[in-house]
């Protein structure tokens, strides 16, 4: 199984893990790392460290952050390492209810792929489908 931290400013990581488990049910595997503001980054650091080591069973390790360019994402790509750590930006529930389907018949490149994929798709502009339906 592949395992997962996610990574986020404020309290959006707990809010998608609690969305997510009440979909579900209890979920194994993943970690969760709420920032704030009076987080230093070398602290930050070595949580997410500690984090992937826990969650990684040999399948390798998904970084979910909220935003790319943001300091949960500049902190997480100093733990990827190919094929072993990799970090996805703009993590949503669509892309973690995936995540949690998919993370036991998929190695770590192709859910990754799949992750991102579905996540563009899952971004829709409900208007645009009332129009088509007219």
């Amino acid at each position: 199984m592949i395992g997962a931290v996610i990574v986020t400013h404020g309290r959006l990581a707990e809010a998608l893990l609690e969305a997510t488990e009440a979909i579900t049910g209890k979920v194994e595997g993943i970690r969760i790392l709420a920032l704030s503001s009076s987080d230093t980054t070398d602290g930050i650091r070595d949580v997410l460290r500690a984090a992937v080591s826990e969650v990684d069973a040999g399948k390798g390790v998904l970084v979910f952050t909220d935003m790319f360019g943001g300091t949960p994402t500049n902190i997480a790509l100093s733990a990827f390492e190919e094929d072993r750590v990799e970090v996805i930006t703009g993590v949503n529930l669509p892309m973690v209810l995936k995540y949690v389907s998919h993370r036991s018949d998929k190695g770590l490149g192709e859910l990754s792929e799949l992750l991102k994929d579905y996540a563009r798709k899952s971004i829709v502009l409900a208007g645009e489908m009332l129009k088509d339906k007219k």
